[in-house]
């Protein structure tokens, strides 16, 4: 079994949604049983669905999961007025959508393909990638603001996870509830004996191995929004993982950690891909893992 991953594809910049082409193309050329979006599409629900469509012309099923951007309300700034529950669109509107038009909704349902199972979860960050030494240097520096000085992060806008009681959940209480649902999913595939292999995919990182680190602010400051230790703690604890896909990042990453092959292969913005060639980008941009097991 041949299996694609992109993420971070961000189709609101034109020039992306012409790469998806050629990324589409390339996958076609290449053959693939199963593409993989690890999020970060678009917050409109038209440039998801275009993508996934996009992907199903060139494989049998494409299998997505949302990123942060694709859990944004733009329309309703968190920060200005009524808070719009961002449950809502991760469990059941975005879910609607990409099973609407073909596509396999990870935070929905595992996807069994024979023997391999594939697991996935958004996850979210709780601050545990930032170092130490941010508030050691400056205890004004609070990870909850999501602001370093007049650059904010942009989910404090445009997000809003609620608890029952309408109440803003903190970021680490998200992570928690989505590292919970992830825990529970890899139980079932661990009990399941027709399953030999687990691939799990994730929009944040889930080690700081591959959390990239200058050791510099502001950069480090953001950091803390990269993911959370315990997704990969997590992930570790099952033994069928073999695979493990993020997205999130935009520095291309890849680790091999407690044997597991862990991976990312953002496209990310048009800026940061400045002078590198078209060839190259579909060589990188595009992550590949050949499974012995599966099948149909």
């Amino acid at each position: 079994m041949r299996i694609a991953s992109v993420s971070d594809l961000h189709t609101d910049h034109p020039a992306n949604r012409e790469l998806v082409v050629s990324i589409a193309a390339e996958i076609h050329r290449r053959g693939a049983d199963l593409v993989i979006v690890a999020g970060d599409v678009s917050h409109r629900d038209d440039r998801i669905e275009r993508v996934i469509r996009a992907f199903l012309e060139v494989a049998d099923r494409v299998a997505y999961l949302p990123g942060n951007h694709d859990l944004w309300s733009v329309d309703a700034k968190v920060e200005e007025g009524p808070k719009p529950d961002t449950w809502l669109r991760y469990r059941e509107h975005l879910r609607t959508l990409v099973e609407g038009v073909g596509g396999h909704y990870l935070p929905g349902a595992p996807l069994r393909m024979g023997s391999l199972g594939i697991v996935g979860s958004t996850g979210w960050y709780d601050y545990s990638f930032a170092p130490s030494w941010i508030q050691e240097r400056d205890s004004s520096l609070r990870f909850e603001d999501r602001r370093f000085g007049p650059v904010v992060w942009s989910d404090r806008r445009y997000i809003s996870f609620l608890r029952a009681d309408g109440t803003l959940m903190t970021d680490p209480e998200v992570a928690r509830v989505m590292e919970d649902e992830l825990a529970s999913e890899l139980a079932v595939m661990d009990a399941d004996p027709q399953i030999e292999e687990v691939l799990v995919v994730t929009h944040v990182q889930p080690f700081d191995e591959v959390v990239y680190h200058t050791g510099r602010l502001p950069w480090e400051y953001f950091t803390a929004f990269m993911g959370s230790r315990r997704l990969g703690e997590i992930i570790l604890s099952s033994p069928k993982v073999r695979t493990a896909i993020h997205g999130h990042s935009h520095v291309l990453r890849s680790e091999v950690i407690a044997g597991r092959r862990v991976y990312g292969t953002a496209l990310g913005y048009p800026r940061e891909r400045r002078g590198v060639a078209l060839e190259e980008v579909l060589r990188t941009r595009i992550g590949w893992v050949e499974l012995a097991t599966g099948g149909s």
